[in-house]
């Protein structure tokens, strides 16, 4: 794509077409949706690239041509469904696994437990016809045609998506994990997740994101997520993204979150994949005494471009955020990443910290990181701090030193580095992400 044609907004070859098929699915208010979603990506320029958010990033590489798409269905990874089917399920380290193949076929294993106990996870095309009303409050509340134009095109073009529903004073002990594969080359997936956890309820999600070309050279594969997540007063959320699509992946992530009175949320994020990954996660805390924190871990190699913002907003007054975001790179692979948080002129008495370290392990890496803070009133506690660098050389000297050989000081630095997010990940796993970590350090 040239620069004339990736700036066009217009330009027929990328529209969204009137005739596509998820635009007539659902009920009337949800057409609707999807048709302003559709006029609102067809009518929106591509962000400008002076803009602070795609200062990093072309925005062309996530646009899709009209008829390059030749393939719909994921292929499923039998091995990793079986392994965890068989393995974390069946000994209770989760509580129901459901395998959503590009929301052409989603498949549900041992939610039946749930359902007796009025916790509801099923697709949400099922969710809008047996709940509509629940559904349609919360749908496209916190992403839509207004957040973005590629937003908007999730918004059009989302097949089927996951709703998850956890009823008030319900506590579900064990992660709920979510497979998210998409296709091979030529493909595009618009994967869709509404979560509601009500008043004094719990819940722990695991999102992960496999699947897509194995190369560039064979042709492009694209994901395009939005997920939205409600946490009702006095309410307890986990969330766990995990991206580790294949390198001929463009990968767009959008991660929403409201939080009221005295909820608390955990948000992690992991990527690992792709050739081409955007990733925005926000979290509004909008009631009195809300938390948020909010930890990043992403391990990029070899050409791999990795463009992350976050976002905490605090709309209420003695609301508690924190954000910790580590960046490793190594060969060719980039980042740039762009902490936001804004303190609302009437939420007093707030306290919001926010980290970015970025370590760099070899020369012609490259890694941004952009804090920014808007603070409308004085009563606040407020930091942020950024480091970037090669390892310590004195440290790889100290380890050398007492007879362990370089690549292995190296490699324990780095699992140094990233072990205090590793902590936060659920138990099961905490091996397989340490396991992605070695992978890449492999041949140092």
């Amino acid at each position: 794509m040239d620069n004339a044609t990736a700036t066009k907004a217009t330009d027929s070859a990328y529209l969204i077409d009137e005739l596509a098929p998820a635009l007539n699915r659902g009920p009337k208010w949800l057409k609707e949706k999807r048709q302003a979603s559709r006029e609102a990506f067809n009518s929106a320029p591509l962000p400008r690239r002076e803009l602070h958010l795609w200062r990093y990033t072309d925005p062309g590489k996530f646009l899709i041509k009209q008829g390059s798409i030749t393939d719909t269905l994921p292929v499923k990874e039998h091995d990793t469904v079986e392994e965890i089917k068989l393995s974390s399920l069946k000994r209770g380290h989760l509580s129901g696994l459901v395998n959503d193949l590009g929301g052409q076929e989603i498949r549900f294993y041992g939610v039946d437990d749930l359902t007796k106990r009025g916790i509801i996870v099923s697709r949400l095309s099922e969710a809008i016809d047996k709940y509509p009303e629940l559904v349609e409050k919360y749908l496209y509340q916190l992403v839509n045609s207004q957040t973005g134009k590629f937003e908007a095109m999730n918004g059009a073009l989302f097949n089927d998506g996951i709703f998850i529903h956890v009823p008030d004073s319900i506590a579900l002990e064990s992660p709920l994990h979510l497979l998210r594969e998409s296709g091979g080359e030529n493909s595009a997936c618009f994967p869709r997740l509404l979560i509601i956890v009500g008043k004094n309820a719990e819940l722990t999600v695991i999102d992960e994101y496999t699947g897509g070309s194995p190369n560039i050279e064979q042709g492009t594969s694209y994901t395009n997520s939005a997920v939205e997540i409600f946490g009702l007063e006095n309410s307890r959320t986990r969330y766990v993204s995990l991206q580790r699509q294949t390198a001929g992946t463009h990968s767009y992530l959008t991660h929403r979150a409201r939080i009221e009175r005295d909820a608390t949320m955990l948000t992690i994020s992991l990527a690992f994949g792709a050739s081409v990954s955007k990733q925005n996660l926000g979290i509004i805390l909008n009631g009195k005494g809300a938390e948020s924190n909010l930890y990043g871990l992403l391990f990029g190699s070899q050409s791999q471009h990795f463009d992350s913002h976050t976002r905490h907003h605090h709309v209420a007054n003695k609301t508690l955020s924190n954000i910790d975001f580590k960046v490793v790179l190594r060969d060719r692979a980039e980042s740039a990443y762009t902490g936001q948080i804004r303190i609302e002129k009437g939420a007093r008495t707030c306290e919001a910290y926010q980290e970015n370290r970025n370590l760099l392990l070899n020369k012609g890496t490259r890694a941004e990181t952009i804090p920014e803070l808007e603070i409308l009133n004085e009563d606040v506690m407020c930091t942020h701090g950024a480091t970037l660098g090669p390892i310590d050389p004195l440290e790889v000297f100290y380890l050398t030193s007492r007879g362990i050989h370089q690549a292995e000081a190296v490699r324990m630095i780095v699992s140094g580095f990233v072990e205090a997010t590793l902590r936060k990940v659920p138990g099961d796993m905490q091996e397989r992400i340490s396991n992605f970590v070695a992978q890449r350090l492999e041949d140092i």
